[in-house]
């Protein structure tokens, strides 16, 4: 049977609404953010407000998705994975820290490794998936790395859990974790995506993640009810 992935549309689902997949910078203006120790904040409104609305980057500190609550002392926070890959891979963001010092990419990396020992993978991963065009957000709530959508988080419920692991992890693949994690994906329609990394033997440089290889294993509990009513549709 030919797998398909699920991509439930919302009910505010708007069919000529455009999203536009990545940051569109104006004459060469380039992104100002603040690393914190925990994540990368936007501090300028219009900033935030661009960030979010090109490539649903981020997500507001007083709200569900975007900066929208309204105050005007809300902010964008970034996470280490889409701070990284908008600063160092489409070049459009410039990252100091807490002293006002700009952080390049060794810098930044070595702190993230700091406080995620799987930032590497996770980074390599995330690069993966916007190549193929996913929207990636958090998948902590679910208890993964990220959860993906098709085109934006306002029109689609996301498709996919996502797990990063190493060559050598195999904690994933036991019975009751795999189980566990396929019924807390099924509840909110989604399926568990495991990708497999085997990053590069240095990092130094953006450029030395091509290294990486990632493997892709959907797991897919056949719910025969699920399958015959989506049939049905």
């Amino acid at each position: 049977m030919q797998f398909t992935f699920c991509c439930k549309r919302k009910r505010c689902y708007n069919k000529n609404a455009n999203f536009a997949p990545l940051p569109r910078g104006q004459d060469g203006e380039r992104y100002k953010g603040r690393f914190t120790g925990l994540s990368v904040e936007i501090v300028d409104p219009e900033q935030a407000k661009s960030l979010h609305d090109n490539g649903c980057f981020g997500k507001g500190s007083k709200s569900r998705g975007g900066p929208e609550s309204g105050d005007e002392d809300e902010i964008l926070l970034l996470g280490m994975e889409e701070s990284c890959f908008l600063a160092h891979y489409l070049n459009v963001l410039d990252i100091t820290n807490l002293a006002g010092n700009f952080m390049d990419f060794h810098m930044f990396v070595e702190v993230a490794k700091d406080q995620n020992d799987k930032f590497v993978e996770n980074l390599a991963s995330y690069v993966y998936l916007k190549s193929k065009n996913w929207v990636i957000k958090s998948g902590i709530k679910f208890g993964g790395d990220f959860l993906i959508y098709k085109q934006s988080p306002r029109l689609y419920h996301a498709s996919f859990l996502v797990i990063v692991q190493r060559p050598g992890d195999t904690d994933h693949y036991q019975s009751k974790n795999l189980k566990g994690v396929q019924r807390v994906a099924e509840t909110s329609d989604k399926d568990v995506l495991i990708l497999t990394v085997q990053p590069p033997k240095e990092i130094s440089s953006s450029r030395d993640l091509k290294e990486a290889t990632v493997t892709e294993t959907i797991v897919r509990r056949f719910n025969y009810l699920t399958f015959v009513q989506s049939k049905q549709q």
